[in-house]
Protein backbone atom coordinates (compact mmCIF):
# COMPACT_ATOMS: atom_id res chain seq x y z
CA UNK A 1 0.00 0.00 0.00
CA UNK A 2 1.22 3.53 -0.86
CA UNK A 3 2.17 5.44 1.88
CA UNK A 4 -0.27 8.50 1.30
CA UNK A 5 -2.95 5.59 1.36
CA UNK A 6 -1.74 4.45 4.22
CA UNK A 7 -1.69 8.29 5.72
CA UNK A 8 -4.80 8.77 4.50
CA UNK A 9 -6.47 6.14 6.39
CA UNK A 10 -4.78 7.12 9.60
CA UNK A 11 -6.04 10.41 9.31
CA UNK A 12 -9.56 9.13 8.69
CA UNK A 13 -9.39 6.72 11.41
CA UNK A 14 -8.65 9.91 14.07
CA UNK A 15 -11.84 11.94 12.23
CA UNK A 16 -13.57 9.08 12.47
CA UNK A 17 -12.84 8.81 16.30
CA UNK A 18 -13.34 12.85 16.33
CA UNK A 19 -17.20 12.30 14.82
CA UNK A 20 -18.18 9.81 17.47
CA UNK A 21 -17.70 13.16 20.18
CA UNK A 22 -19.29 15.39 17.44
CA UNK A 23 -16.15 16.95 16.21
CA UNK A 24 -14.98 16.65 12.32
CA UNK A 25 -11.61 16.86 12.22
CA UNK A 26 -12.17 17.37 8.59
CA UNK A 27 -14.51 20.14 7.75
CA UNK A 28 -14.08 23.57 6.31
CA UNK A 29 -16.30 24.59 9.17
CA UNK A 30 -16.98 23.32 12.57
CA UNK A 31 -20.39 22.37 13.42
CA UNK A 32 -21.81 22.01 16.96
CA UNK A 33 -24.51 19.09 16.90
CA UNK A 34 -25.79 17.09 19.90
CA UNK A 35 -22.85 15.12 20.15
CA UNK A 36 -20.56 18.16 20.41
CA UNK A 37 -22.39 19.74 23.63
CA UNK A 38 -22.57 16.47 25.25
CA UNK A 39 -18.36 16.31 24.76
CA UNK A 40 -18.53 20.01 26.09
CA UNK A 41 -20.81 19.17 28.94
CA UNK A 42 -18.20 16.16 30.28
CA UNK A 43 -15.63 18.45 31.71
CA UNK A 44 -18.04 20.97 32.87
CA UNK A 45 -20.06 18.05 34.62
CA UNK A 46 -16.73 17.20 36.49
CA UNK A 47 -16.37 20.71 37.05
CA UNK A 48 -19.06 21.81 38.92
CA UNK A 49 -19.70 18.70 41.04
CA UNK A 50 -16.38 17.30 41.47
CA UNK A 51 -14.98 20.79 43.11
CA UNK A 52 -18.78 20.66 45.13
CA UNK A 53 -17.89 17.75 46.40
CA UNK A 54 -14.63 18.29 47.26
CA UNK A 55 -15.38 21.00 49.24
CA UNK A 56 -18.08 18.71 51.50
CA UNK A 57 -15.62 16.11 51.55
CA UNK A 58 -12.85 18.06 52.66
CA UNK A 59 -15.13 19.50 55.68
CA UNK A 60 -15.38 15.75 57.26
CA UNK A 61 -11.03 15.02 56.13
CA UNK A 62 -8.77 16.05 54.27
CA UNK A 63 -7.94 12.48 52.70
CA UNK A 64 -11.45 12.54 51.39
CA UNK A 65 -11.20 16.24 50.37
CA UNK A 66 -7.98 14.92 48.06
CA UNK A 67 -9.95 12.00 47.11
CA UNK A 68 -12.22 13.83 45.76
CA UNK A 69 -9.78 15.79 43.72
CA UNK A 70 -7.60 12.81 41.86
CA UNK A 71 -9.12 13.53 38.55
CA UNK A 72 -8.67 16.92 38.83
CA UNK A 73 -5.35 16.59 36.27
CA UNK A 74 -7.95 14.85 33.59
CA UNK A 75 -9.92 17.59 34.11
CA UNK A 76 -7.12 19.84 33.20
CA UNK A 77 -5.76 17.84 30.25
CA UNK A 78 -9.23 16.71 28.77
CA UNK A 79 -10.13 20.57 28.84
CA UNK A 80 -7.19 21.79 27.22
CA UNK A 81 -7.82 18.85 24.44
CA UNK A 82 -11.24 20.11 23.76
CA UNK A 83 -10.13 23.49 23.49
CA UNK A 84 -7.25 23.52 21.56
CA UNK A 85 -9.46 21.11 18.74
CA UNK A 86 -12.36 23.82 19.08
CA UNK A 87 -10.26 27.00 18.72
CA UNK A 88 -7.54 25.63 16.06
CA UNK A 89 -10.28 23.65 14.06
CA UNK A 90 -8.84 25.33 11.43
CA UNK A 91 -4.85 25.13 11.62
CA UNK A 92 -5.35 21.11 12.74
CA UNK A 93 -7.39 20.34 9.68
CA UNK A 94 -4.68 22.03 7.48
CA UNK A 95 -1.88 20.23 9.10
CA UNK A 96 -3.58 16.99 8.11
CA UNK A 97 -3.87 17.35 4.56
CA UNK A 98 -0.29 18.83 4.35
CA UNK A 99 0.81 15.43 6.20
CA UNK A 100 -1.34 13.46 3.65
CA UNK A 101 0.13 15.88 1.04
CA UNK A 102 4.14 15.25 1.52
CA UNK A 103 3.26 11.43 1.38
CA UNK A 104 1.52 12.17 -2.02
CA UNK A 105 4.83 14.20 -3.37
CA UNK A 106 7.62 11.93 -1.92
CA UNK A 107 6.27 8.21 -2.57
CA UNK A 108 7.05 9.26 -6.22
CA UNK A 109 10.39 9.98 -5.44
CA UNK A 110 11.81 6.39 -5.38
CA UNK A 111 12.19 3.25 -2.74
CA UNK A 112 14.18 5.28 -0.55
CA UNK A 113 11.48 7.97 -0.29
CA UNK A 114 8.75 5.02 0.39
CA UNK A 115 10.54 3.40 2.41
CA UNK A 116 11.11 6.47 5.08
CA UNK A 117 7.78 7.33 4.62
CA UNK A 118 6.90 3.94 5.55
CA UNK A 119 8.86 3.43 8.53
CA UNK A 120 7.28 6.95 10.13
CA UNK A 121 3.37 5.63 9.38
CA UNK A 122 4.51 2.31 11.30
CA UNK A 123 6.17 4.27 13.90
CA UNK A 124 2.84 5.83 14.85
CA UNK A 125 0.80 2.64 14.14
CA UNK A 126 3.04 1.36 17.08
CA UNK A 127 1.98 4.52 19.46
CA UNK A 128 -1.43 4.28 18.47
CA UNK A 129 -2.07 0.32 19.36
CA UNK A 130 0.04 1.22 22.85
CA UNK A 131 -2.38 4.08 23.45
CA UNK A 132 -5.34 2.35 22.66
CA UNK A 133 -4.63 -0.61 24.54
CA UNK A 134 -3.44 1.29 27.26
CA UNK A 135 -6.57 3.98 27.69
CA UNK A 136 -9.05 0.88 26.88
CA UNK A 137 -7.59 -1.36 29.28
CA UNK A 138 -7.38 1.32 32.29
CA UNK A 139 -10.51 2.47 31.36
CA UNK A 140 -12.67 -0.03 30.81
CA UNK A 141 -11.26 -1.17 34.46
CA UNK A 142 -12.78 1.90 36.03
CA UNK A 143 -15.85 1.31 34.50
CA UNK A 144 -16.15 -2.36 35.09
CA UNK A 145 -14.56 -2.40 38.94
CA UNK A 146 -17.54 -0.77 41.00
CA UNK A 147 -20.05 -3.49 39.25
CA UNK A 148 -17.72 -5.98 40.11
CA UNK A 149 -17.45 -4.89 43.57
CA UNK A 150 -21.38 -4.20 43.94
CA UNK A 151 -22.48 -7.90 42.76
CA UNK A 152 -19.96 -9.86 44.45
CA UNK A 153 -18.97 -8.05 47.60
CA UNK A 154 -22.03 -5.42 47.81
CA UNK A 155 -19.59 -2.70 48.70
CA UNK A 156 -20.77 0.24 46.60
CA UNK A 157 -17.91 2.68 44.73
CA UNK A 158 -18.37 5.41 42.63
CA UNK A 159 -16.71 5.88 39.14
CA UNK A 160 -16.16 9.37 39.61
CA UNK A 161 -14.82 10.94 43.09
CA UNK A 162 -18.07 12.87 43.72
CA UNK A 163 -21.65 12.05 44.19
CA UNK A 164 -24.40 14.00 43.12
CA UNK A 165 -26.54 15.77 45.87
CA UNK A 166 -29.98 14.65 45.86
CA UNK A 167 -28.84 11.00 44.71
CA UNK A 168 -27.69 8.75 47.27
CA UNK A 169 -25.55 5.40 46.32
CA UNK A 170 -27.23 3.49 49.63
CA UNK A 171 -30.55 2.84 47.21
CA UNK A 172 -30.25 1.27 44.14
CA UNK A 173 -32.04 3.99 41.91
CA UNK A 174 -29.66 6.82 43.51
CA UNK A 175 -26.77 4.15 42.67
CA UNK A 176 -27.93 3.75 39.29
CA UNK A 177 -28.53 7.20 38.27
CA UNK A 178 -25.16 7.76 39.08
CA UNK A 179 -23.35 4.80 37.65
CA UNK A 180 -25.34 6.14 34.78
CA UNK A 181 -24.18 10.03 35.10
CA UNK A 182 -20.80 8.92 35.80
CA UNK A 183 -20.56 6.40 32.56
CA UNK A 184 -20.93 9.42 30.30
CA UNK A 185 -18.15 11.78 30.88
CA UNK A 186 -15.71 8.40 31.97
CA UNK A 187 -16.58 7.24 28.31
CA UNK A 188 -16.00 11.02 26.58
CA UNK A 189 -13.10 11.25 28.33
CA UNK A 190 -11.62 7.68 27.11
CA UNK A 191 -12.26 8.58 23.88
CA UNK A 192 -11.40 12.36 24.03
CA UNK A 193 -7.93 11.36 25.45
CA UNK A 194 -6.90 9.14 22.67
CA UNK A 195 -8.11 11.63 20.08
CA UNK A 196 -6.01 14.30 21.61
CA UNK A 197 -2.82 12.27 22.27
CA UNK A 198 -2.93 10.75 18.40
CA UNK A 199 -3.64 14.33 17.18
CA UNK A 200 -0.71 15.67 18.83
CA UNK A 201 1.55 12.05 18.45
CA UNK A 202 0.99 12.41 14.51
CA UNK A 203 2.52 15.66 14.03
CA UNK A 204 5.03 14.93 16.19
CA UNK A 205 6.23 11.86 14.91
CA UNK A 206 6.25 13.60 11.21
CA UNK A 207 9.48 15.59 12.67
CA UNK A 208 11.21 12.20 12.66
CA UNK A 209 10.13 11.48 9.43
CA UNK A 210 10.98 14.84 7.89
CA UNK A 211 14.34 14.37 9.36
CA UNK A 212 14.93 10.95 7.26
CA UNK A 213 13.51 12.81 4.01
CA UNK A 214 16.34 15.64 5.08
CA UNK A 215 19.05 12.63 5.11
CA UNK A 216 17.89 10.96 2.08
CA UNK A 217 18.16 14.73 0.53
CA UNK A 218 21.84 15.10 2.16
CA UNK A 219 22.83 11.59 1.13
CA UNK A 220 22.27 12.50 -2.54
CA UNK A 221 24.20 16.01 -2.33
CA UNK A 222 27.05 14.23 -0.68
CA UNK A 223 27.14 11.88 -3.96
CA UNK A 224 27.04 14.63 -6.36
CA UNK A 225 30.52 16.23 -3.91
CA UNK A 226 31.87 13.02 -3.85
CA UNK A 227 31.50 12.39 -7.72
CA UNK A 228 32.93 16.03 -7.93
CA UNK A 229 36.17 15.58 -5.99
CA UNK A 230 37.11 12.29 -8.00
CA UNK A 231 36.17 13.91 -11.51
CA UNK A 232 39.21 16.21 -10.89
CA UNK A 233 41.48 13.27 -10.83
CA UNK A 234 40.25 12.13 -14.54
CA UNK A 235 39.18 15.66 -16.12
CA UNK A 236 41.54 17.34 -18.66
CA UNK A 237 42.89 21.12 -17.54
CA UNK A 238 39.67 23.51 -17.71
CA UNK A 239 37.03 20.89 -17.80
CA UNK A 240 34.24 21.62 -15.60
CA UNK A 241 31.71 18.86 -14.52
CA UNK A 242 28.33 20.83 -12.42
CA UNK A 243 27.40 17.48 -11.14
CA UNK A 244 23.86 19.37 -10.90
CA UNK A 245 24.98 20.51 -7.05
CA UNK A 246 23.49 23.77 -7.24
CA UNK A 247 19.84 22.24 -7.53
CA UNK A 248 20.68 19.69 -4.95
CA UNK A 249 21.69 22.30 -2.79
CA UNK A 250 18.31 24.49 -2.99
CA UNK A 251 16.71 21.18 -2.78
CA UNK A 252 17.81 20.59 0.30
CA UNK A 253 18.07 24.08 1.50
CA UNK A 254 14.24 24.26 1.05
CA UNK A 255 13.50 20.77 2.82
CA UNK A 256 15.01 22.07 5.57
CA UNK A 257 13.36 25.51 5.65
CA UNK A 258 10.23 23.85 5.43
CA UNK A 259 11.04 20.97 8.30
CA UNK A 260 11.78 24.44 10.14
CA UNK A 261 8.87 25.84 9.63
CA UNK A 262 6.86 22.88 10.50
CA UNK A 263 8.59 22.20 13.87
CA UNK A 264 7.64 26.05 14.40
CA UNK A 265 4.06 25.23 13.24
CA UNK A 266 3.32 22.42 15.56
CA UNK A 267 4.83 23.73 18.85
CA UNK A 268 1.96 26.90 18.23
CA UNK A 269 -0.71 24.92 17.66
CA UNK A 270 -0.07 22.48 20.50
CA UNK A 271 2.10 24.09 22.93
CA UNK A 272 -0.70 24.61 25.45
CA UNK A 273 -1.98 20.99 25.18
CA UNK A 274 1.28 19.40 25.48
CA UNK A 275 2.06 21.95 29.12
CA UNK A 276 -1.35 20.98 30.52
CA UNK A 277 -1.03 17.29 29.73
CA UNK A 278 2.33 16.76 30.89
CA UNK A 279 1.76 19.39 34.48
CA UNK A 280 -1.75 17.83 34.71
CA UNK A 281 -0.52 14.28 34.65
CA UNK A 282 2.46 15.50 36.79
CA UNK A 283 -0.37 17.10 39.36
CA UNK A 284 -2.36 13.91 39.10
CA UNK A 285 0.43 11.49 39.85
CA UNK A 286 0.98 13.68 42.92
CA UNK A 287 -2.54 13.49 44.50
CA UNK A 288 -2.81 9.46 43.99
CA UNK A 289 0.32 8.83 45.33
CA UNK A 290 -0.91 10.94 48.55
CA UNK A 291 -4.21 8.59 48.64
CA UNK A 292 -2.50 5.85 48.30
CA UNK A 293 0.07 6.08 50.76
CA UNK A 294 -2.48 6.58 53.84
CA UNK A 295 -4.70 3.93 51.92
CA UNK A 296 -5.39 2.34 49.49
CA UNK A 297 -7.92 3.66 46.64
CA UNK A 298 -8.33 1.36 44.17
CA UNK A 299 -9.71 4.66 41.64
CA UNK A 300 -6.33 6.81 42.43
CA UNK A 301 -4.73 3.78 41.93
CA UNK A 302 -5.83 3.19 38.73
CA UNK A 303 -5.89 7.16 37.30
CA UNK A 304 -2.38 7.08 38.80
CA UNK A 305 -1.28 4.48 36.17
CA UNK A 306 -2.99 6.44 33.32
CA UNK A 307 -1.50 9.67 34.15
CA UNK A 308 2.09 8.13 34.38
CA UNK A 309 1.46 6.47 31.13
CA UNK A 310 0.24 9.40 29.36
CA UNK A 311 3.24 11.67 30.66
CA UNK A 312 5.74 8.92 29.62
CA UNK A 313 4.38 9.00 25.92
CA UNK A 314 4.29 12.35 25.58
CA UNK A 315 8.13 12.83 27.23
CA UNK A 316 9.84 9.43 25.08
CA UNK A 317 8.45 11.12 21.94
CA UNK A 318 9.75 14.29 23.18
CA UNK A 319 13.22 12.68 23.22
CA UNK A 320 13.04 11.18 20.19
CA UNK A 321 12.21 14.69 18.57
CA UNK A 322 15.27 15.96 19.84
CA UNK A 323 17.37 12.79 18.41
CA UNK A 324 15.94 14.00 15.46
CA UNK A 325 17.42 17.38 16.13
CA UNK A 326 20.50 16.49 16.38
CA UNK A 327 20.33 14.05 13.00
CA UNK A 328 19.75 16.76 11.02
CA UNK A 329 22.62 18.55 12.92
CA UNK A 330 24.78 16.03 12.22
CA UNK A 331 23.48 15.55 8.77
CA UNK A 332 24.25 19.08 7.73
CA UNK A 333 27.97 19.00 9.58
CA UNK A 334 29.28 16.16 7.80
CA UNK A 335 28.50 17.29 4.12
CA UNK A 336 31.22 18.06 2.10
CA UNK A 337 31.01 21.85 1.77
CA UNK A 338 34.73 22.05 0.67
CA UNK A 339 33.47 20.87 -2.49
CA UNK A 340 31.26 24.02 -2.56
CA UNK A 341 31.93 27.13 -4.90
CA UNK A 342 31.89 30.42 -2.65
CA UNK A 343 27.98 31.04 -3.14
CA UNK A 344 27.25 27.97 -2.59
CA UNK A 345 28.95 27.68 0.71
CA UNK A 346 27.06 31.37 1.96
CA UNK A 347 24.04 29.13 1.71
CA UNK A 348 25.34 26.60 3.56
CA UNK A 349 26.69 28.48 6.32
CA UNK A 350 22.73 29.62 6.69
CA UNK A 351 21.53 26.43 7.08
CA UNK A 352 24.30 25.22 9.49
CA UNK A 353 23.47 28.02 11.72
CA UNK A 354 19.67 27.30 11.33
CA UNK A 355 20.40 23.98 12.52
CA UNK A 356 22.76 24.50 15.45
CA UNK A 357 19.77 26.92 17.18
CA UNK A 358 16.49 24.58 16.59
CA UNK A 359 14.23 25.60 19.12
CA UNK A 360 12.92 22.65 21.01
CA UNK A 361 9.68 22.01 22.50
CA UNK A 362 9.75 23.54 25.98
CA UNK A 363 6.76 23.61 28.45
CA UNK A 364 5.49 26.70 29.33
CA UNK A 365 9.12 28.06 28.53
CA UNK A 366 10.78 26.38 31.74
CA UNK A 367 11.32 22.52 30.85
CA UNK A 368 12.00 20.63 27.65
CA UNK A 369 9.56 18.14 26.53
CA UNK A 370 12.01 14.85 27.20
CA UNK A 371 12.12 12.15 28.89
CA UNK A 372 14.85 13.34 31.36
CA UNK A 373 12.04 15.91 32.51
CA UNK A 374 9.66 13.05 33.21
CA UNK A 375 12.27 10.96 35.37
CA UNK A 376 12.61 14.72 37.23
CA UNK A 377 8.88 15.12 37.96
CA UNK A 378 8.36 11.45 38.92
CA UNK A 379 11.06 12.16 41.85
CA UNK A 380 9.50 15.34 42.73
CA UNK A 381 6.01 13.80 42.77
CA UNK A 382 6.87 10.96 44.80
CA UNK A 383 9.15 13.23 47.42
CA UNK A 384 6.11 15.91 47.40
CA UNK A 385 3.63 12.79 47.83
CA UNK A 386 5.13 11.11 50.46
CA UNK A 387 5.76 14.12 52.38
CA UNK A 388 2.36 15.01 52.41
CA UNK A 389 1.36 11.67 53.47
CA UNK A 390 3.64 11.11 56.24
CA UNK A 391 2.64 14.87 57.68
CA UNK A 392 -0.75 14.75 57.13
CA UNK A 393 -0.82 17.84 56.10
Amino acid sequence: MKPSLRMHGLVQHINAVAQQLGLDMLTVKKEYIFRTWITISAPLTYAVFGVYWGFIEARRHWLEGIKSCIMLGGLVSGSAKLLTILLRHTPIRDLLYFIIKICEDYEQRGVDFIHALNFGIDRVYKIQRIIFVGYSITFLIMLLMPLVLLFYKGIRITVMPYEIPGLSIDSNIGYGLTYLQHTVPEVVGGIGFYLGDMLVLLALNQIQTFADIFQLKATALNDALERKEQSRYVCNVGEYKDFNIQALLMDLINWHQLFVDYCELVERIYDNLIAAQVFAASVSIVICLCVNLNEFDLISAIFFLVSAYSMSVYCIVGTQIEFAYDQVYQTVSCLSWHELNCEQRKLYMMMLQRAQNMKIIVLLGIVPLSLGTALQASELDFCFGNLLAKNNI
